[in-house]
């Protein structure tokens, strides 16, 4: 590969590994990153994430930062409906709010694990593109990060759909009485497909890349008599790897 070009081609993936990982374990296991939030004109009402929501201030905690110690959350499932009782309107005329996120779409948010899968797998053959300077490992790398970097596009428009979706809904629903706001996972995961198509570009500079012997032959040509001017075929040869 590229010498000036293999190692941000895996600081990249692993920068997307990271992102990514981070919009998986959105609500409700990381309470503080989510891909929707609901508010009322009164406070916040609820967060919505890969796996589910919380509600009543759910921002509770996250690397041992507390934010709120009410919070209360969904088992992590997936595919996952809005309940009335969590954004406040099991008792009045806006019961159907519950249908604001169709089921089949929560369900398909899995695309940001496949996503964070596929880039765990790129940031191990990058890994090792750049250690052992291979082509054959660099042209396996690009096919994978040709992959991450298609899933993590297609997870970032899932994504996107899901809270533009439910932030009309919701607004048509309830009269403007909820608002619904996109999340900072939205950004996270664009952040991520990013890094990746980027990774792709840096990737593809290694698999084109000129490779060359890493040793000395074996039998080097002598060097000429002290004294005498050494002749164009006398040259010793520079060696180098990938470049």
């Amino acid at each position: 590969m590229l010498a000036g070009a293999a190692f941000p081609s895996f600081f990249f993936t692993l920068g997307a590994f990271v992102l990514l990982l981070l919009v998986t374990l959105s609500v409700p296991i990381i309470k503080t990153i989510y891909l929707l939030h609901i508010t009322s004109s009164a406070s916040s009402v609820a967060n919505a994430g890969v796996f589910g929501m919380c509600y009543q201030g759910g921002s509770a905690s996250f690397i041992g930062i507390h934010y709120s110690n009410n919070a209360a959350c969904t088992h992590p499932q997936v595919g996952y409906t809005f309940d009335d009782t969590f954004i406040g309107t099991a008792a009045t005329d806006h019961a159907g709010v519950s249908r604001t996120v169709i089921r089949g779409l929560a369900g398909v948010l899995l695309v940001n694990v496949i996503a964070c899968g596929l880039s765990g797998i790129s940031l191990f053959t990058s890994f090792f593109g750049w250690f052992c300077a291979s082509r054959a490992m660099e042209i396996v790398t690009f096919l994978t990060l040709f992959l991450s970097a298609l899933s993590a596009w297609l997870a970032f428009a899932l994504d996107v759909a899901l809270a533009l979706i439910a932030r009309h809904r919701i607004r048509h629903y309830t009269n403007r009485q909820f608002e619904g706001h996109i999340g900072n996972a939205v950004w996270l995961a664009l952040a991520a497909a990013v890094a990746l198509t980027l990774a792709i570009f840096l990737a593809g500079c290694g698999m084109f890349g000129r490779y060359g012997r890493a040793y000395p032959a074996e039998n080097p040509v002598a060097a000429p008599a002290r004294g005498k001017r050494r002749r164009f075929w006398q040259r010793q040869p520079a060696y180098r790897g990938t470049y």
